[in-house]
């Protein structure tokens, strides 16, 4: 243990020099970590937190910290309680692929401007759209303002580049026949009625998958829509979830109309809830889901993935369809 120019003893690690100044030092992983500071308090304390922010990798020589690592402290510390899980699975998503595997091994303290405008560069050559390219940007700004907080940075590398524009592509609606196409091939698949509705109301999946009957009023013909089913990963247990959110936007809680498509489509559903009740082996549905409109042969909620997989299979059998028309003639 070290005494200062007294023989009074101090803190391990500490030491005073011949100028009075107190000096804190400690080894980690090869590495000599020191401060100095005339008040011996003051150093004590700031050897504690330099010990703790090197340990957890939010320092280093040159400041070590990888972009991989900021992003695990921004997106489950700094906004852990200011977004929507849904959002925070959502940001995961898009720094896994378009971040973590490009950039994320390289050190905050490593960036400026122009490894940035490489990226989303990079992103426009390979037809992202601008809006995604926007979403990235969005998310790597934000994560630098925070270190700009922390004073890990002492600029945000953000600052100035501009995100590059690529062409909008024009979002196309389905002309009327076509609408007749998806349904003649939709025609005995367990979806059926969830596309009829789709087609007739514009919901969103999401939308749609959460609609319970008490969201449905037969008599006033009226379509309530008020949350969205996700299907997202559980941060303790990993585990992929089934939960209902409330809408994007307050906008996004309306009442729609119902088209006499869509009211038929409703009472089918009704009718083929219990069908598929009475001929399932197993018919489980989850806890708080049991009033579901549209469900799977289980009586489970579905996945926007597993409905989007039977809206690919009905594209395929169209254009399977129209090139056995085309051959023959």
């Amino acid at each position: 243990m070290g005494k200062d120019l007294k023989g009074n003893p101090l803190p391990p690690g500490i030491m005073q020099r011949k100028s009075g100044i107190y000096r804190g030092r400690f080894y980690y992983k090869g590495e000599t970590y020191t401060k100095d500071n005339a008040d011996l308090k003051k150093l004590v304390q700031e050897m504690e937190d330099l010990r703790y922010e090197v340990k957890h990798g939010l320092k280093g020589k040159g400041d070590n910290i990888t972009l991989d690592t900021w992003f695990d402290i921004w997106l489950n510390t700094h906004k852990k309680r200011t977004i929507k899980e849904s959002t925070r699975v959502r940001y995961d998503d898009f720094y896994t692929r378009y971040m973590k595997k490009q950039i994320g091994k390289q050190r905050v303290s490593d960036f400026n401007p122009i490894i940035l405008e490489r990226l989303l560069q990079k992103m426009a050559d390979d037809d992202y759209s601008t809006k995604t390219i926007r979403d990235v940007y969005n998310i790597l700004n934000a994560m630098f303002k925070y270190a700009l907080h922390n004073r890990i940075l002492t600029f945000n590398p953000c600052a100035g580049v501009e995100v590059p524009k690529t062409k909008t592509k024009p979002i196309r609606v389905l002309t009327v026949e076509e609408q007749r196409e998806v349904l003649e091939h939709a025609k005995g698949r367990i979806h059926e009625n969830l596309i009829q509705v789709a087609l007739g109301t514009g919901m969103r999946g999401g939308e749609m998958l959460g609609l319970t009957w008490d969201d449905v009023d037969f008599r006033k013909r009226e379509i309530s829509v008020n949350k969205t089913l996700v299907h997202i990963k559980d941060k303790e247990t990993k585990k992929y979830v089934f939960k209902y959110q409330t809408p994007k936007t307050k906008n996004s809680i309306r009442t729609i109309p119902m088209q006499d498509s869509v009211y038929r489509a409703l009472k089918r559903q009704r009718i083929q809830l219990k069908e598929m009740q009475l001929s399932a082996s197993e018919w489980q549905p989850l806890e708080g889901f049991e009033n579901l409109v549209f469900v799977g042969k289980n009586g489970k909620p579905i996945t926007e993935h597993t409905f989007q997989v039977t809206l690919d299979w009905i594209e395929k059998s169209i254009n399977k369809s129209a090139n056995k028309k085309s051959s023959r003639n």
